[in-house]
């Protein structure tokens, strides 16, 4: 036996005793063992410096190349100034709604990979667009496997029905491969590469599981049968690069991927890469742009691989701005602060708040789980040794989350609720229900209708059990307490449409609150629409909105006997105000006192304008607030923008109004945020800024700004 044929043999067993050897430790079966040399992978210096050339020319194409937005990722390189917000505006131009779900998902990992969240694009949350796309059937096996990819590094929140789910597809992946291990293209019969790749990458996320192995051992097969001695696919670099994609995510090493006799897969990429930086399609062709973006990718996958550093396409998701509140509470009644504050760990985001208030703390020295020892020179221990300070998240609108419940520290995110509380057995308000009786005496749930009396239903947690009566609370509304029967049940006469806070207190005499205070926004309905004797002059395009904010109880009628609308009314700077702070459910303090000079105490609007200010919907630093002008679309875009914390997505220039440009920019980033999330669109390619905001408009925009806002903690 020749010296070359023996080490063959000695490499060839040794590579069987490392695959079964793999098997055995990691429970997965990769593929036989003369088929995958599974080694350590060595990313080169020269590897390094083909990476660099490849990123440097992706730099320089026009438009910038969506694949290559992960490997950039992946490498911590930034992608091109303002690639983010232009693949905002092929999400925005289109409203999510894609022709092909392969573009769907390539444009939604491309946005993830630059830093945005593919669940809220000014209010598009792409995950049900992708899951409901007619081409996942009609597209083939490579766009299935480029949803599912696309679809494991989201994380959505829409209430939205989706026709599938992750598990969905993963099912539908296997069953498409073909008898042979391979997956073919859409529309044909025989196995493909590429689609073989892309359906291997995509699995590679699930190898813990038995379904995969099977499937994966026999497509790994298919791939060294199609190689050519050239270590390549097809004679294309783009091909060439997919399987290194796979194999690098399976944990495959390609530089040993190869026939007998013939070149490895990786040395065959490296024998593309042009001494100018980049790549060619073909042996001895130029640079081209798609075989760089797919060689980049390659490279990166078997970097990732070398330094066990996970997936390519894993860990992509964004969350974006997030949009909480937190309440700091007292143990003597009194609220310490409250106010809003971006998502992150609990304790840390409690800390930065208290610091921003002014408000002193301490902290234990637990680095694991640490906890408040005292607030405001509140410590614990405070009656006789009993109470402490205490931490909990109302997440998602469903129920609380205590630290001793969770192995891991409670982070707080869009639209939750961060309660820091001074506790001794004190119990947490879970929901208030309405109940009420229509004209024939059959009980209705939701908001209370316009005077008609109801009842309200109290319901408290503990961290073992929700949903518990809350008897013996006391009820506050509009200057009236009552006290909560064993049922947790507490009764009202009826009341004038609008949106009113309910005050549910529990204290004890020298000890912590039984119950944390809690405010309820309680919503009492206005008449419906076709009741005003003006309804008729609501324009066509505002009475489904204008009948919604009725119903919301967010406006009323204006007449003494509330049964006219007047939907062309213009409405006032304090007016308008007014609408917002209903809307976000923050209840003004009447007796406050803003420092705008033209707002004096006493007047219906000094509170509501004094909680604008805290909120920073308005600024006094202008001096004057004019609260009885009428407000201007410019300036209700801008209440709106800071009210609701609305980002802009998109490129500046891409929201084009023909009467914008002179604006300030603070308006015209205003005009493009409200634009983006269709709250106010403009009409003939113009905004009308100066022109006078009416009612109907109001209620058009309280709507539509509904829809964005997380749900309320009711």
């Amino acid at each position: 036996m020749g010296a070359t044929q023996l080490k063959r043999t000695i490499r060839k067993f040794t590579l069987i005793a490392l695959c079964l050897s793999l098997i055995l430790l990691n429970g997965r079966v990769m593929a036989e063992s003369s088929t995958v040399q599974k080694t350590t992978a060595l990313f080169t210096a020269e590897m390094q410096r083909a990476l660099e050339g490849a990123q440097n020319v992706l730099l320089t194409i026009q438009p910038f190349p969506d694949e290559a937005a992960v490997g950039f990722f992946k490498n911590g390189h930034s992608l091109p100034d303002g690639y983010l917000g232009q693949t905002a505006d092929k999400i925005l131009e289109q409203r999510g709604k894609f022709a092909k779900v392969a573009d769907l998902a390539r444009t939604a990992l491309a946005y993830s990979a630059a830093g945005g969240n593919m669940n809220n694009i000014a209010g598009i949350d792409l995950y049900p667009f992708l899951m409901n796309h007619a081409g996942i059937d009609s597209e083939g096996a490579a766009a299935l496997a480029a949803v599912y990819i696309t679809s494991k590094n989201s994380i959505s929140n829409s209430m939205e029905w989706t026709n599938r789910y992750p598990d969905m597809l993963f099912s539908q992946l296997l069953a498409m491969q073909l008898a042979d291990g391979s997956w073919p293209l859409a529309g044909q019969k025989q196995g493909d590469p590429v689609a073989t790749a892309l359906a291997l990458t995509a699995l590679a996320s699930e190898m813990g599981s038995e379904q995969t192995a099977q499937p994966v051992q026999k497509a790994l097969q298919w791939l060294k049968d199609k190689q050519q001695l050239d270590g390549g696919f097809d004679g294309k670099t783009v091909t060439t690069a997919q399987v290194i994609v796979a194999l690098s995510s399976l944990g495959v090493d390609a530089s040993g991927f190869a026939k007998e006799k013939g070149v490895s897969l990786l040395e065959h990429l490296m024998k593309q890469n042009l001494s100018g930086g980049g790549f060619a399609q073909i042996e001895g062709g130029g640079k081209e742009g798609p075989a760089t973006a797919q060689a980049y990718l390659a490279l990166t996958s078997y970097k990732l691989l070398s330094k066990q550093a996970g997936l390519l396409y894993s860990g992509l998701h964004h969350t974006g701005l997030d949009r909480a509140t937190i309440q700091v509470e007292g143990p003597g009644g009194g609220t310490l602060a409250e106010g809003r504050v971006a998502g992150g760990d609990a304790v840390k985001v409690a800390a930065a708040f208290l610091q921003m208030k002014g408000l002193a703390y301490k902290l234990n020295g637990d680095a694991a789980k640490p906890a408040f020892t005292a607030i405001e020179g509140i410590q614990n221990g405070r009656y006789n040794g009993r109470g402490e300070w205490k931490i909990a998240v109302f997440s998602g609108g469903s129920a609380w989350l205590y630290p001793e419940n969770s192995p891991f520290r409670l982070t707080i995110g869009d639209g939750d609720k961060l309660l820091v509380y001074y506790a001794n057995d004190t119990e947490l308000l879970d929901r208030m229900e309405v109940k009420w009786k229509d004209k024939n005496g059959q009980e209705m749930g939701g908001y209370a209708s316009a005077n008609m009396p109801f009842s309200l239903r109290i319901t408290k947690s503990n961290n073992q059990l929700g949903g518990l009566p809350a008897f013996g609370v006391t009820v506050t509304l509009q200057g009236k307490s009552v006290v909560a029967d064993s049922t947790g049940m507490v009764s009202f006469a009826g009341m004038k449409p609008g949106v009113y806070p309910v005050l549910v207190t529990k204290y004890r005499k020298d000890d912590a609150p039984a119950l944390s205070k809690r405010t309820f926004a309680l919503h009492v309905s206005s008449p419906e629409l076709a009741s005003f004797t003006d309804a008729g002059k609501v324009a066509e395009w505002a009475r489904v909105d204008i009948a919604m904010a009725l119903s919301s109880g967010y406006i009323q009628g204006v007449s003494a006997s509330g049964n006219v609308l007047a939907p062309k009314q213009k409405l006032t700077r304090a007016e308008f105000l007014t609408l917002l702070l209903r809307l976000l459910h923050e209840f003004p303090d009447a007796k406050a006192v803003s420092s705008f000079k033209d707002v004096q105490a006493g007047k219906w609007y000094s509170g509501t304008i004094a909680k604008a200010v805290e909120l920073g919907v308005v600024s006094p630093s202008s001096g004057k607030f004019e609260p009885d002008r009428g407000i201007t679309r410019e300036e209700a875009a801008v209440m709106v923008t800071k009210a609701v914390r609305l980002a802009t997505y998109g490129s500046p220039d891409r929201v084009k109004f023909t009467d914008t440009a002179g604006l300030p920019e603070a308006s015209r980033h205003a005009i493009q945020a409200v634009n983006e999330h269709e709250v106010m669109t403009g009409s003939g390619g113009r905004f009308d800024p100066k022109q006078i905001l009416v009612r109907e408009q109001a209620a058009a925009i309280l709507i539509r700004l509904q829809k964005l806002i997380p749900e309320p903690f009711y």
